[in-house]
């Protein structure tokens, strides 16, 4: 009786998460056809509905229960997304066959049939598991359709179709089939894990202004004041930001990769080498990216990943019955702040593997990729404060 209580009301807050959100959806979409949005509303309350409930625990134990008894329904629930963005992107006139688009649904079904090929009960962290993940993660940053998939498909959306349909089937994949433990995909009200979320974010925003002071180019002056006009635009654009960016980064980044590696680690009882390699290499291509981009400034990306690497360090060897979980933090902190060499500034770098830290550590004490993902919408809501775009 209490796990049915549990998934009522795990169904019942996915249902009020996404009316709330569907009214905002409404409200800043009001401008377009009446015919678009009564086409673009299923599809979002679908996918916004799953998002809130699919990593439910009750939801996600009753999942499992059913594809254990018939291992051939393991592929219906990815099957359905590929029918989801398949049909979105045909009521809307383009072709989801074109090029190597086609190939799509072999790669949405990878994870699911990859974890169904050896024994799905729970089970140590194989390195096949991290091999699934960077098959299914590394496509998931170029895939194309020829047309972005914009929920609605014109206008202020939040997030997009594919972007659903990818977080969806890590979330299942290894989730529901991996039945990897901790992922921490549902949303959840918790005072203390919105404290910690809170003075994360304003530890890092304290350390961005003290190094933005240092440095000189911390932005004191011309902005407007705050106004009430500006609200429903900032209320907006951190959806977006929550949705189309900062939950996807922080499923694949901390619920998934941080959270399987200190497992990893954890059950290898060697953290010390993992802590010796994981510098090692972190060392090399922070240099290296250090080169590359601007070699004048090589030491900000090094300095911070001997700084992170050694705090990682000295917390692992105080602990006394659990070694990992930092070490873990530190190279998915140094990798984060690497693949942001694209911004083209050294700094930024540096700044995205702090950030790195505090959404990891945000997760490792909430267990949940939402609060995570909470700290690194504020954190980017944040950057009108600095002028960090002008970094060099």
């Amino acid at each position: 009786m209490k796990k049915t209580t549990g998934y009522a009301g795990e169904i019942r807050t996915g249902v009020l998460l996404t009316a709330a959100f569907f009214a905002l959806f409404l409200y800043f979409n009001g401008q377009l056809p009446p015919a678009e949005l009564l086409l673009a509303s299923p599809y979002f309350i679908v996918l916004y509905f799953l998002t809130f409930t699919l990593g439910q625990p009750g939801i996600s134990e009753r999942l499992e229960r059913r594809v254990d008894t018939g291992l051939e329904r393991a592929v219906v629930f990815p099957v359905l997304l590929i029918i989801v963005l398949y049909s979105y992107l045909g009521f809307h006139g383009h072709s989801p066959f074109k090029g190597s688009a086609a190939l799509f649904p072999f790669y949405l079904l990878f994870p699911v049939l990859g974890f169904l090929a050896y024994k799905r009960d729970p089970q140590p962290i194989k390195w096949t598991d991290f091999a699934i993940y960077f098959l299914f993660l590394i496509p998931a940053t170029s895939i194309s359709f020829g047309v972005k998939t914009h929920l609605p498909f014109n206008g202020a959306g939040f997030s997009n179709v594919l972007r659903f349909v990818l977080i969806l089937t890590a979330v299942y994949g290894f989730g529901t089939i991996r039945k990897l433990p901790d992922i921490g995909f549902f949303p959840t009200f918790n005072w203390r894990y919105l404290k910690t979320a809170v003075w994360v974010w304003l530890a890092f925003i304290a350390l961005t202004a003290l190094i933005a002071y240092v440095s000189g180019f911390l932005k004191t002056s011309g902005y407007e004041p705050l106004s009430m006009a500006l609200i429903p635009l900032a209320v907006g654009e951190m959806v977006r930001i929550f949705f189309g960016t900062a939950l996807f980064e922080e499923l694949f980044l901390r619920g998934i990769l941080q959270n399987m590696l200190a497992r990893k680690i954890t059950e290898s009882g060697v953290w010390r080498t993992y802590w010796k390699w994981g510098f090692a290499v972190f060392l090399l291509l922070s240099l290296l990216t250090g080169y590359l981009m601007h070699a004048a400034l090589l030491w900000v990306p090094v300095l911070i990943t001997v700084l992170l690497f050694l705090a990682a360090y000295w917390i692992e060897k105080k602990s006394i019955d659990l070694h990992g979980p930092y070490t873990s933090l530190a190279i998915t902190s140094i990798f984060f702040g690497l693949v942001h060499f694209h911004a083209g500034s050294l700094v930024f770098v540096g700044l995205a593997s702090i950030a790195g830290w505090g959404y990891g550590y945000t997760y490792m004490k909430t267990k949940n990729v939402f609060y995570a993902a909470l700290v690194h919408t504020l954190v980017n809501s944040s950057e009108f404060l600095f002028n960090l775009e002008t970094l060099k």
